[in-house]
């Protein structure tokens, strides 16, 4: 059995009141032991605000960046947005586009192809800049360690300037000016941002340099908060102050790209991070990993809302047929593991040949949730390997692979989630070299856990306390939906099996019943006896609303029988 746990705590805590309004006590408890001490603190967390964002002039090299696009837009030069094939990509190269072509520049744009050319700033790219009689080309979402291409660039009197958010590796590319907040020295106050978030603080700084509002850029923060979240940043400080304003602003949005995804997937009024990181972002994502990602870019571009239309019904059928690819590569790969004892390793490497790249990195997280270890699915040619790592908690995949880089072609990423390409033949040492990397973590790291971050019995869960918790979205990595734990739940009504495998049940305790679902244990209802199975439950809270009515819903994490 998974273990449970709780998260740290710092001590009991006391209901609060804030602006008349009395806060519940578990909903401090849970601020407090993330962190969030102060009513002040507290106060912020239910209501970031925009003045809060950091002096963007702080990152090393956006005094630099900014002159240098103030000189541009005066003279009007040829400038290229070199984007990449993610949602996080897509929206910052849109996000530049749009912004610079207000201020009166005619930008031209380039996204790499996934399978042609892969990840970063490319040749091909600066090729086509020189092509254009570019002067200045600024990358999104990549160039940190672009050396030989930003030297291409120089070679041909083209100025860069690198907003990215990679790890930075051992050396760095030298363009006019790097912006990155987690390069050695950055100044800046927060490292987490996205690829987007980087290109929205370089328009802050430039509409500050030049005395233009900056309200109006955010009339953009839909872009720059679905970007954040569809690449799965951490949603604290400034990332959630960006994804909090910019999420309300998505309904109405006045970006025709963007009104058409929401009639295609039936979202209305009320958007959560959960519909943004699993219904809309996979659509944006997938014609990048099918094809090419220029569709998805040209959504958010587009004035035409037939035009849009059209393309957002593409992305649904671009994301249909990644589901029915991925699901194949998946059963193969775990076949494969199964086959070879792979499990038993502390980091997973599968090969194949044959298999589309462009669904190893979502292959390589659904087998790292499975096993609950680091899995770096490739998929080979006569010469090459090439694919994508996803980890788990505690384990830096990106700072493993490159423990091995001279065994690689090439490599990068963040601490989670990393891509790589080397030779065929060093699959298998690779393999054993980054195995010997993990041999240096305690075994814990490896072993599963579900943290929870209170015990709270069905009793406690009230109306104040279901709408306080409304106001942790967004909710995401570091700062995830509160997971509750309940001893001794009764389960009763009559469970049903809802959905492909999901478990719908009712648990009361001292009286008060709640509906529950439990994803994935559609087996289980089989082991249950009505009014006689009680269980002990993690599980976290959500309010549905059905014709105008509001039903509380427990959301079972993980589930234990009691012995009797």
């Amino acid at each position: 059995m998974t273990r449970w746990e709780p998260k740290k705590s710092v001590g009991t805590a006391k209901s609060l009141e804030i602006r008349g309004k009395k806060i519940p006590q578990p909903v401090v408890q849970i601020l407090q032991n993330r962190g969030y001490a102060t009513p002040r603190s507290i106060e912020n967390f239910f209501a970031p605000s925009l003045s809060d964002l950091h002096d963007p002039f702080l990152m090393r090299g956006m005094d630099r960046a900014v002159a240098r696009l103030v000189e541009a837009i005066k003279k009007k030069e040829n400038v290229l947005i070199h984007g990449d094939y993610d949602a996080d990509g897509i929206t910052a190269t849109a996000l530049l586009m749009r912004n610079l072509s207000v201020l009166g520049l005619d930008p031209k744009y380039y996204i790499p192809h996934r399978l042609e050319e892969g990840y970063g700033l490319s040749m091909s790219g600066v090729q086509h800049a020189i092509d254009n009689r570019c002067t200045l080309i600024i990358t999104v979402d990549c160039g940190t360690s672009a050396i030989p291409e930003i030297a291409y660039a120089n070679d041909n009197h083209i100025d860069v300037i690198v907003c990215d958010h990679h790890e930075p590796g051992p050396e760095l590319s030298e363009p006019l000016a790097l912006l990155n907040p987690k390069t050695p020295g950055s100044g800046y106050p927060f490292a987490e941002l996205a690829g987007v978030g980087v290109a929205f603080k370089l328009l802050c700084a430039l509409f500050q340099e030049i005395k233009r509002p900056r309200e109006e850029l955010h009339a953009d923060l839909d872009l720059v908060c679905l970007g954040s979240v569809v690449d799965i940043v951490p949603l604290v400080d400034e990332n959630r102050i960006i994804v909090k304003h910019g999420m309300s602003r998505i309904p109405k949005s006045r970006k025709e790209g963007i009104q058409a995804l929401l009639k295609e997937t039936g979202l209305g009024k009320e958007i959560t991070s959960y519909h943004l990181g699993f219904i809309i972002g996979p659509r944006i994502n997938a014609c990048g990993r099918m094809h090419d990602a220029r569709n998805a870019l040209e959504l958010f571009l587009t004035q035409d809302m037939s035009r849009a239309r059209e393309i957002a019904r593409s992305l649904s059928s671009d994301n249909e047929t990644r589901k029915e690819i991925q699901d194949q590569t998946y059963r193969s790969a775990r076949a494969m593991i199964e086959e070879a004892g792979l499990a038993a390793n502390r980091v997973i490497v599968v090969a194949d040949q044959g298999w589309h790249q462009g669904v190893l990195g979502i292959v390589a997280s659904r087998i790292a949730s499975e096993y609950y270890r680091p899995a770096i699915v490739l998929t080979t040619s006569e010469e090459t390997a090439k694919g994508s790592a996803r980890s788990i908690p505690g384990f830096d995949i990106t700072g493993a692979i490159g423990s091995c880089a001279s065994m690689l072609r090439k490599y990068g990423g963040h601490e989670q989630a990393a891509g790589l390409e080397l030779d065929r033949e060093q699959v298998q040492p690779f393999s054993e070299c980054v195995n010997e990397y993990a041999q240096r973590f305690d075994g814990s790291v490896f072993e599963k856990r579900n943290l929870y971050d209170i015990e709270l019995g069905l009793a406690d869960i009230t109306a104040d306390l279901v709408h306080f918790l409304k106001y942790f979205e967004p909710t995401g990595v570091a700062n995830p939906q509160p997971v509750f734990l309940a001893h001794d739940l009764e389960v009763v009504g009559v469970p049903r099996v809802v959905g492909s495998n999901h478990l719908m049940l009712a648990l009361r305790q001292q009286g008060k019943v709640f509906p529950a679902i439990a994803y994935d244990r559609a087996a289980e209802i089989l082991e249950i006896e009505i009014g006689k199975t009680r269980v002990n439950c993690l599980y976290s809270i959500s309010e549905d609303s059905y014709m105008g009515k509001r039903k509380t819903t427990l959301k079972v994490k993980d589930m234990a029988r009691i012995d009797e």
